[in-house]
């Protein structure tokens, strides 16, 4: 469903920094995703939250993966041999 689209100049003069960046967001994902699906290939998932803005500190990751490990068994049973 491709069309054939000319280059358009959109004026953004007056509007606040902020919708600027997000307009100019807006369009690069859209032009990933065209070329990605021009590729075949899915769109990379790096980054792809990163205008949330999230962060979180090191000490919460940290213990978040002690959490997860913590059950984890260190030794295996033995499995029975065939």
């Amino acid at each position: 469903m491709a069309t054939d689209m000319t280059p358009t100049t959109i004026d953004l003069t007056g509007l606040p920094e902020s919708v600027i960046r997000e307009v100019t967001q807006l369009v690069e994902e859209a032009r990933r995703k065209q070329a990605a699906e021009a590729a075949g290939k899915r769109p990379p998932l790096m980054g792809r939250f990163a205008h949330l803005g999230l962060s979180f500190p090191k000490e919460v990751i940290d213990e978040a993966q002690r959490e997860c490990w913590a059950n984890f068994p260190r030794e295996f049973p033995d499995t029975p041999r065939r």
